[in-house]
């Protein structure tokens, strides 16, 4: 008995007849509650709250009840959620079954006040394990039910039934009730005793697997993973606030991993928002490690929000830059050079027209090279092309076209003694050559680039940010700021 759960108050006439029911037999039993007791209990069943439910879980559209022996149960579910759609899956001779003459069916539906209609009926054989799970699987698909919307009650079927209802209810993500007594006759559930009971979702406990699965998305910076797998466990938790909450970390990271700045904060932003109201309350345990990071994150996200496509100062712009690099390292870790490779190369294409920008007023979709007129040294431009490209490759060229890797490094070097030098040249014409080779780039056949020459050229990579950067511990205090969080999963 579970003394916490809230029971009908029986009228008079109803103790009346629980005591007349305790005299009779079997047959005489089902005879009464089927004629008197039922008519009068069932309105009292449905008025009770369900026991062990979070506060605020709705009713249910569908419910899935197995049949056996025992009507009663399947009436007085059907009674308290008055579904809109239900399933009742029984064997021939549960199905068959007749009280005083009225079938099971007309009974069930005349105690809930379900119509007939909405009863849909499935006939399974003994056992009937893959029966029964086809029949769930079919009937929230064909409804185009969602699995929240569903409550699967198994009380009143034989055992081997039941369990097959319940295990097909649970993978489905469905809601698992039962019709349980507060008190028993002679070994059976007095009449007049049940109550409606949510059963306790293995997940609350045993859900660490689970969560594993989500973490080791985030690890690897499989954020869309991370968000379905999260998805997926609230809907199958009934306090959901933790998935819930994974679930707003892995949009929020996916977005800023896309680099779109304002939806990762609003997503990161809530995220920590319900860390701060829920966490110490649900003991959630990765959420201390995770708290300082994200706050961390999200001021970087304010300075990554404010860059703009022209920026005013090198201090403005070197937030993006340092990203670049951060997820470069991120991606690195989780294997994926070619990724790393491409964000090296990007940091260093836009570290140039940067400062080329800043300094020099040349805009990198349409450079006007005229203003350099007075400050381009040509022979030394194309000494340092040579240089960059190889003697023998190099072309010599006017200047013209749009600024990009190769030509914006080149003229940045022959301008300026900044954050790019001629002692650079060699690494970054090996960054842009294991670049030009990887799967996203030229060629038929892919080269993953090796992972030791990744870390070398995000070294050099990261060398010339720092430069730019003007203090080391600045860089470094950056590039903190914009590290994602890793849960460690094991």
């Amino acid at each position: 008995m579970a003394h916490s759960a809230k029971l009908a108050v029986l009228t008079p006439e109803l103790e009346a007849l629980q005591r007349r029911w305790v005299t009779l037999r079997r047959p005489d039993q089902d005879a009464l509650y089927a004629r008197e007791l039922g008519p009068h209990f069932a309105p009292l069943f449905a008025e009770l709250p369900l026991h062990g439910a979070p506060p605020g879980l709705d009713k249910p559209e569908a419910l899935v009840s197995v049949l056996g022996l025992s009507w009663q149960p399947v009436a007085l579910m059907a009674a308290w959620a008055r579904p809109e759609r239900m399933l009742i899956i029984g064997t021939r001779g549960s199905l068959n079954m007749r009280v005083e003459g009225e079938d099971v069916l007309s009974l069930i539906s005349r105690l809930s006040r379900v119509h007939r209609d909405k009863i849909r009926v499935v006939e399974v054989g003994d056992p009937g394990e893959r029966e029964i799970y086809r029949a769930v699987r079919d009937f929230s698909r064909q409804a185009g039910l969602s699995p929240e919307n569903v409550f699967v009650d198994p009380t009143g079927g034989k055992k081997s039934m039941s369990s097959s209802a319940a295990l097909a209810g649970f993978v489905a993500g469905a809601k698992l009730v039962y019709v349980d007594h507060a008190e028993y006759h002679e070994r059976i559930p007095l009449a007049g005793s049940e109550y409606p009971r949510l059963l306790e979702n293995p997940l609350t406990e045993l859900g660490e697997l689970e969560l594993q699965y989500i973490f080791a998305a985030f690890d690897r910076s499989d954020f869309v993973e991370a968000q379905h797998l999260a998805e997926k466990l609230a809907r199958r938790l009934y306090e959901p606030r933790e998935a819930e909450c994974l679930k707003l970390l892995a949009q929020g990271y996916a977005a800023w991993d896309r680099f779109d700045f304002p939806i990762a904060s609003a997503e990161l932003g809530e995220a920590l928002c319900q860390l701060e109201r829920f966490s110490a309350y649900g003991r959630w345990p990765w959420a201390d490690a995770i708290v300082p990071r994200l706050e961390d994150n999200l001021r970087a996200l304010q300075a990554l929000a404010r860059t703009r496509p022209r920026p005013s100062t090198i201090e403005e712009g070197t937030p993006l830059l340092v990203y670049y690099l951060a997820a470069a390292r991120r991606l690195l870790a989780a294997g994926k050079q070619s990724l790393a490779v491409l964000l090296a190369y990007a940091a260093v294409e836009r570290c140039a027209n940067l400062c080329l920008w800043i300094h020099f007023g040349l805009a990198d979709e349409q450079p006007d090279y005229e203003t350099l007129h007075a400050v381009l040294d040509l022979e030394r431009y194309h000494e340092v092309g040579r240089l960059f490209f190889g003697r023998r490759k190099y072309q010599r060229r006017e200047l013209g076209g749009k600024l990009m890797f190769g030509n914006g490094v080149q003229l940045l070097v022959t301008l300026s003694d900044g954050p790019i030098r001629v002692d650079d040249l060699g690494a970054l014409q090996g960054l842009a050559s294991i670049r030009n080779k990887c799967e996203f780039e030229h060629g038929l056949v892919p080269q993953v680039p090796p992972r030791g020459e990744v870390e070398k050229a995000l070294s050099k990579a990261s060398e010339i940010i720092a430069r730019l950067c003007g203090v080391e511990q600045v860089f470094e205090d950056e590039l903190a700021r914009c590290r994602f969080p890793m849960f460690g999963a094991r």
